[in-house]
């Protein structure tokens, strides 16, 4: 192999292990720089109502960070109010429904229990005391020890949510500290904001500052996109079931709609964790027509959503449907519930990196005549 081949492959592996390295610094810090994280995103969404208080309303930068900060947080605060009070309507609804719908399941169980297990159970006695003593006790003696193993499941899974629930208590002090945090830079990054930027501009002369500002606008573009993306999935969810309940006369169709709608932000459960308890139970008490009526719904809500979510996620966040498919479905393989928001992330950064030119540089580099940036 010559020495231009060897230097060649040399430059390969640099390239490769620094890959690796800059990969493991960037999971490093992110667990202790992901709050800093949130406050420059905040300072970013907040940065045009602050200009606004400047340059309008003439007020000094800092008391316009802080009336945007205080008027950001009431708009969160109350949308996750109506939220909660949706919610609350919901499970009002449900609580006044559910001393009767129990009735009914308890009549249906008993009627099962009548019909069908109680038959089982003499049949099942009347073969046990057909068999031999040693027969009888092999069985006494398995039916105790799935007795045994069930009561340990028990006892395990409730000392694991016992465990569960002492930790989230343990962690709410940790919470609020890095919720203050969180507000503080957000304040003195909004606040200082201009400062940062003329400090910028100092660098615009280096030929790598197009570049960098390149990636940068890319992936701001990008997470604006996916959250419009996610909104807008969630808001064509919440009108499908809002139709598809006034179609077949449910009553609180408005409530039940938007119940549907928020639980189709978290990955996996979805919708389905509203439809499928439902279908069950119009299945259990006889309501045939209605579980056909909410099952095709609960159809039409996974066809629209896994049919449309590639299509705007990738319009919305500058990617084709079938990356932005792939990129999900890699993302769930590769980090499980949160590679359906990092999966599209790396194909922005990918595709960000590809237009500022970085790949062609590195190849070059490995080539052995690396392009300048320009």
């Amino acid at each position: 192999m010559s020495t231009e081949r060897l230097w060649q492959l040399a430059r390969f592996i640099g390239v490769i292990l620094a890959l690796f390295l800059t990969g493991f610094i960037i999971i490093r810090l992110s667990s202790l720089m992901y709050p800093f994280v949130f406050a420059f995103l905040l300072a970013l969404l907040s940065r045009p109502l602050v200009d606004f208080f400047q340059k309008r309303l003439r007020l000094n930068r800092g008391w316009g960070a802080l009336l945007s900060i205080i008027l950001m947080s009431g708009l969160l605060i109350g949308s996750l109010v109506l939220i909660v009070m949706q919610l609350i309507r919901g499970l009002v609804f449900v609580a006044n429904q559910l001393p009767d719908q129990i009735q009914e399941l308890s009549l249906y169980f008993q009627k099962l229990y009548n019909d069908k297990l109680a038959p089982m159970w003499n049949d099942a006695s009347e073969a046990l005391r057909s068999l031999g003593p040693s027969q009888q006790n092999t069985v006494q003696n398995s039916i105790e020890s799935l007795g045994s193993s069930l009561a340990s499941f028990i006892g395990e899974g409730s000392k694991s949510i016992a465990t569960m629930l002492q930790s989230v208590l343990a962690t709410l002090p940790s919470i609020a500290l890095i919720l203050v945090i969180v507000l503080l830079a957000w304040f003195f990054l909004a606040k200082d904001w201009h400062k940062y930027e003329i400090r910028m501009k100092q660098y615009e002369m280096f030929p790598w500052f197009a570049r960098a500002e390149t990636v940068v606008s890319s992936l701001r573009s990008a997470l604006f996109g996916y959250i419009k993306a996610q909104l807008t999935l969630i808001t064509i969810t919440f009108f499908i079931v809002l139709i598809g309940l006034l179609v077949l006369g449910v009553d609180h169709p408005f409530a039940i709609a938007f119940i549907a709608a928020f639980f189709d932000i978290l990955p996996y459960l979805g919708t389905g964790s509203v439809f499928l308890p439902w279908i069950a139970y119009s299945i259990i008490t006889g309501d045939t027509g209605l579980a056909i009526g909410l099952g095709i719904l609960y159809a039409v809500v996974i066809l629209q959503r896994n049919i449309m979510e590639p299509k705007i996620v990738g319009d919305n966040i500058g990617i084709q449907p079938i990356t932005a498919l792939i990129a999900l479905f890699v993302g769930i393989k590769f980090f499980g519930v949160f590679g359906l928001i990092l999966g599209p992330l790396v194909a922005v950064i990918i595709k960000a990196l590809y237009n500022a030119q970085i790949f062609h540089y590195l190849w070059d580099f490995i080539k052995g005549s690396p392009t300048p940036f320009r």
